[in-house]
């Protein structure tokens, strides 16, 4: 498989390579690739479940009591 990048990606590629920490350009890609798969595989379930419980909850009317309750939730203050 060859792949080409942008020349920022490219030297930017070249530039991990360079400090020691990946032994070559694939080395790099596969990390890359790694990385993308744990978002895609890992994450990607926890956003679908919020979303699935969002959309089995009662509506509300989306006002400054709601917002206030999702702060006070999430640790945040208004």
């Amino acid at each position: 498989m060859e792949i080409f990048l942008p020349p920022a990606l490219n030297q930017f590629v070249h530039q991990l390579v360079q400090t020691g920490r990946y032994a070559d350009e694939e080395d790099v890609v596969r990390t890359a690739l790694r990385v993308l798969e744990r978002q895609e595989f890992e994450e990607s379930p926890a956003l679908e479940s919020a979303l699935l419980e969002g959309v089995r909850s009662p509506h509300r009317p989306y006002g400054t009591e709601v917002l206030d309750s999702i702060r006070q939730k999430a640790g945040l203050h208004s």
